[in-house]
């Protein structure tokens, strides 16, 4: 294959040897220089006390909203609300017992007729109530065949009063669709909150790297803080469908936004060697901890508006957050900013080692300044230090501008990212789907919700055992995703040949699921960026991330499908949707933990075409 060649004929392989050999010049510069990997690992230690407060105030601080979905959009049952007259006698039976009273004595909620739009509870069959005076005085709520027939139209009535609701059991007894009548013709708007929630989220992805990289971590994290904690109050007051969406959706910005730049803010406080240990801290947190925690908050408060609220306020503890953690050292460095970076790394040292400071001269050897700096703007070598952006980095200062549209060049390339993001969609599909169907199964909603919480232990740990003992990539991913493909198809068929009415075997077998989906998540967040070059690794993997959230803002309306069309169906979705994950996984090649192939990334190679007044 024709190597590709810059302007000035120069190959991949000689442009990265010129720009080494330039960094190492610029860093010669300086004696005994070292790097933050360095300083972290010898001085102020890469896994103490500092790092986990930081983790677990940012995880504090970070209320899993998705779960509010789970307890409050759970369908309750309703009925039509009929005149004043007849609903005072409705109101005398229980509710079961006035939906026949509405629909006949052998009427079914389950479903819809054929002929009709909506469900069958969005009808009556009621039409005249010729002996209402007889039936108060009497009290006699066992009629005859006669008597019913009598009642029954053979036509359905739409209703036009609005709707009655009573909880199911064991779910939560509180509902945004009984506060905002999300039944019949607006049932749509229920699983479009969760859509929005998660267009939220794909947005504040998004946003939120790039505002980290451009203000910082700290301002970034601080700035949706305060947005996503004032909204959270604010959703709870809702007084409508549209301004609980609306709140929903800028929910989702602020959650994820802050979610990218806390756990980027965490790898770089951190070295490599330590990173995977913070980030197991960070998954167990995050999906077993604080989901618990929900769990337990609306057991204990069977309000939705209360139980936001009580989200929110939990979060109310990463306030602490503003206090104690800094901004990012190395993102200071990026900018050239040295002295701040060494204040940071000395509050670091000092809360590493329990009060002590650190030597005067301790940190002196960091990064030494260089005597000339980029000029991003210009494309210039400068010894202005106002224009210093990052020293001794050029390569990445280079490539920065023009590198996501190289990821598009090449067809091998173009091929990965494409598989590569099917299987980021059909997981995240998946996998929010999957614990967004909690509501959906027939147990208490307490105990699935924490079965499928307690997934995320075993999730974690497979994960960390199959990439500590195997060298391979591809597959144990294969493998975690074919047990989830088999566990989720004995889901679907146990719930839709009604074998298991209790649904005993279908919450073990989601939670199972689950359970794999997150063992997968953390192997593809590994595995996916090793399918390219290294200068193009964190734009592919940022591309495939991103448009797994279209995934997610669809897997709610799936689940509407269980009481639309039949229990279980949502979960045949998943699992042919595991099954295209693995068919995109068999068609790419494995990795061993290194570049994929150098043979690539020298004749598919982004062409750099100048750096700065260095010829290349």
């Amino acid at each position: 294959m024709t190597r590709h060649k810059t302007r000035t004929g120069g190959t991949m392989e000689g442009i990265e040897a010129k720009l080494i050999g330039k960094d190492e010049d610029c860093l010669g510069k300086s004696t005994n220089s070292q790097t933050i990997d360095d300083v972290l690992t010898n001085i102020v230690g890469a896994s103490g006390l500092w790092q986990f407060i930081i983790l677990l105030l940012g995880v504090i601080g970070l209320p899993p909203y998705e779960m509010f979905t789970v307890y409050a959009n759970t369908l309750p049952k309703y009925r039509c609300r009929m005149d004043p007259d007849l609903e005072n006698i409705l109101g005398r039976v229980t509710f079961d017992e006035a939906y026949r009273l509405l629909h006949g004595e052998n009427s079914t909620k389950n479903g819809r007729l054929s002929g009709l739009v909506y469900p069958t509870e969005c009808y009556h069959r009621l039409s005249e109530f010729h002996n209402r005076t007889t039936f108060v005085d009497d009290g006699n709520y066992t009629y005859s065949e006669a008597m019913w027939s009598s009642w029954i139209s053979d036509t359905p009535t739409p209703c036009t009063r609005g709707y009655v609701y009573e909880s199911r059991e064991n779910v939560y007894p509180s509902s945004i669709i009984q506060s905002f009548d999300l039944v019949c013709e607006r049932a749509w708007l229920e699983p479009f909150s969760t859509t929005l929630f998660m267009l939220g989220m794909l947005f504040g992805y998004y946003l939120g790297g790039w505002a980290g990289d451009r203000f910082g971590r700290r301002p970034t994290v601080i700035f949706w803080y305060v947005i996503g904690t004032l909204t959270g109050f604010l959703t709870s007051l809702s007084p409508n469908v549209i301004t609980f969406c609306f709140g929903r959706f800028v929910l989702g910005a602020a959650d994820s936004a802050r979610t990218t730049v806390l756990f980027i803010f965490i790898c770089e406080l951190t070295t490599p060697r330590y990173r995977s240990l913070l980030c197991s801290v960070w998954t167990i947190s995050q999906s077993f901890g604080a989901r618990a925690l929900t769990t337990l908050l609306a057991y204990l408060i069977p309000n939705w508006r209360w139980f936001n609220a009580a989200i929110t306020g939990v979060g109310l503890i990463g306030c602490l957050y503003l206090f104690v953690a800094p901004e990012s050292p190395r993102w200071h460095l990026a900018r050239g900013d040295r002295n701040k970076a060494i204040r940071t790394l000395h509050i670091g040292y000092r809360i590493n080692h329990y009060g002590k400071r650190a030597p005067a001269d301790a940190f002196d050897s960091l990064f030494l300044p260089s005597l000339f700096a980029v000029d991003t703007i210009n494309d210039k070598i400068t010894q202005d230090k106002s224009k210093r952006v990052k020293p001794c980095q050029r390569l990445q200062t280079v490539m920065k501008s023009s590198m996501i549209w190289e990821l598009f060049r090449s067809r091998q390339l173009l091929f990965r990212l494409a598989l590569g993001s099917v299987i980021f969609l059909c997981h995240i599909y998946c996998y929010y789907g999957l614990m967004l169907y909690s509501n959906q199964i027939r147990g208490n909603i307490y105990i699935v919700a924490i079965i499928n919480a307690s997934s995320a232990l075993p999730g974690t740990l497979v994960s960390c055992i199959l990439y500590r003992v195997y060298s391979w990539r591809k597959r144990p991913l294969v493998g975690v995703f074919a047990v989830a493909f088999c566990t989720s198809l004995i889901a679907a068929t146990c719930a839709l040949t009604k074998i298991d009415t209790k649904d005993i075997v279908l919450t073990i077998t989601v939670g199972l699921s689950l359970a794999m989906l997150e063992s997968a998540m953390d192997m593809i967040y590994i595995y996916v960026p090793e399918l390219f070059p290294t200068v193009l690794r964190s734009q592919g993997l940022g591309f495939c991330a991103g448009f797994a959230r279209f995934g997610s803002t669809v897997c709610s309306f799936t689940n509407s499908l269980d009481s639309s069309w039949a229990h279980g169906v949502p979960i045949v979705f998943y699992t042919v949707s595991i099954g295209l994950a693995i068919c995109a996984l068999l068609a790419l090649p494995d990795t061993t933990g290194h570049d994929l192939d150098e043979v690539m990334a020298k004749n598919e190679a982004p062409r750099v075409t100048h750096l700065g007044e260095y010829p290349i």
